[in-house]
């Protein structure tokens, strides 16, 4: 058996230079805790998560519409199975916490918080950033060749890329995230994996990029001092571009051996087809190191779920199916049955977790350190519009999965006080949770909600969620 130990004792000392993915195995083998990379990964939905789909069997008053908890409801989630959409996280159950009434009405919009909700400000529909958001801020902690990774569930196929509207780099600067799976394995993997004419493009490409870095430095000389510091941000874009590529060259063999196959799905037709070859990049990015910060917008209000068996999903938008009634004796404006809007919702909500359990299953099948890339990572799923279509944003149901190094007690279901209730917490709370699990503690992020009184305490991590 070759383990990651064996492995770096046949490794010379100028390969374990060479790459992230090789500095954190030389880590691993050395024992040291603190050189293992803290990995996160955040996906968001839209439409909605509602809360009845995923509290736990037995304990499904706490899911009902119209359920506020008057105290914190702390209950393991040993001895309950999970609901059936949930199934597949069964096996990582006791590195789930399941979280419910969490509030972020800071958040504005009908449809969704957009910026505001990984950024914990205020931000509304079509309303541009003010400032970074928390997956940027925690990308910011390691120099990978990737600081962050964004994918974008697409809407077509020849969709290239997308400005995300949940995730920012900085005031009034969206982040952009890979629509294309095709693209997205060709910039991330591709001139390692296809042979000689890979490596002539590749080597193209740095000559190209040799020629723009040293364009730009001639054309400074001509420039006056202002417009010097703004050709500045573009030599310095060039210069990053060139030294990745000259990086991921380098990592030939890595890459090559964790890179995912190319196949159909990365040009389907269907868009969920396409999703799960970003969970496949994702998963492939972080086991070679490339990246230890992922955002992934799992699906839009314009995507049809065509490749579901369901009669009416080919035909209705997730918009509409956020328009569909999904509790017995209730309807809205479109022509459904609320069994029907409760099936849609569940394949949908199914469907994601079983692209968790698939992340979660790759990493937690890779050694380090003691356990498993699985235990330094935390995997957060939720929706940027909270419990429902049309949102209130006083409850933010969301799952963590991971403990990060032990960070984090799981394997437990939390429900906090309702809003403006003794107790309460707010989504920013776990931002701070997660800032302090990746040793970036702030017991301050975002801005404050005005409209809780003196009762609640909005300031540092969620103490219950804590190890």
């Amino acid at each position: 058996m070759i383990t990651r130990r064996n492995f770096l004792r046949g490794a010379g000392a100028g390969s374990l230079a060479l790459t992230p993915f090789m500095r954190h195995m030389r880590a691993h083998a050395a024992g040291d805790p603190a050189g293992l990379p803290k990995r996160f990964v955040f996906v968001m939905r839209g439409n909605g998560l509602r809360p009845f789909g995923i509290v736990p069997k037995g304990m499904e008053e706490y899911g009902a519409d119209g359920f506020r908890a008057e105290k914190l409801i702390d209950a393991p989630l040993a001895g309950h199975a999970l609901d059936d959409s949930m199934r597949a996280l069964e096996p990582f159950k006791g590195k789930l916490s399941i979280v419910q009434g969490l509030s972020s009405k800071i958040c504005k919009g009908p449809h969704g918080g957009h910026f505001g909700v990984l950024g914990a400000y205020t931000s509304g529909d079509h309303a541009p950033p003010r400032k970074e958001t928390l997956d940027v801020t925690l990308s910011r902690r390691s120099p990978n060749i990737f600081p962050h990774l964004a994918f974008h569930i697409g809407l077509k196929p020849d969709e290239l890329f997308r400005y995300l509207d949940i995730s920012a780099q900085g005031k009034n600067a969206r982040t952009p995230a890979y629509a294309s799976a095709t693209l997205a394995y060709k910039e991330i993997f591709g001139s390692v994996l296809t042979g000689g004419d890979a490596e002539v493009e590749s080597a193209a490409q740095r000559n190209l990029m040799d020629f723009l870095v040293d364009d730009v430095r001639r054309a400074k000389r001509s420039l006056n001092s202002a417009e010097k510091e703004k050709l500045d941000h573009y030599l310095h874009g060039f210069e990053a571009l060139r030294d990745r590529q000259v990086k991921l060259d380098k990592m030939g063999g890595e890459l090559g051996e964790h890179a995912p196959p190319l196949d159909d799905k990365y040009r389907s037709e269907v868009e969920t087809h396409r999703l799960e070859a970003h969970f496949d990049l994702a998963a492939a990015a972080l086991v070679t190191g490339l990246t230890d910060t992922i955002t992934i917008r799992a699906d839009q209000l314009e995507v049809r779920y065509q490749g579901f068996d369901h009669p009416r999903m080919k035909e209705v938008s997730l918009h509409d199916i956020g328009h569909t009634a999904d509790v017995e004796g209730t309807s809205d404006r479109f022509d459904s049955n609320w069994k029907q809007g409760r099936e849609m919702r569940g394949k949908i909500r199914t469907f994601q977790m079983e692209l968790l359990a698939g992340l979660a299953g790759k990493l937690g099948a890779v050694p380090e350190g003691d356990g498993t890339m699985l235990d330094n990572t935390v995997i957060v799923f939720m929706s940027d519009a909270g419990s429902q279509h049309h949102t209130g944003y006083e409850n933010m149901p969301l799952l963590v999965l991971g403990n990060m190094g032990g960070a984090f007690e799981t394997g437990r279901y939390l429900h906090y006080p309702a809003y403006n209730q003794p107790g309460h917490r707010t989504l920013a709370n776990l931002h701070m949770s997660l800032l302090h699990a990746a040793g970036m503690p702030d017991d301050r992020y975002g801005d404050p909600d005005l409209g809780l009184g003196e009762a609640v305490d909005q300031d540092g991590p969620l103490a219950e969620l804590m190890a």
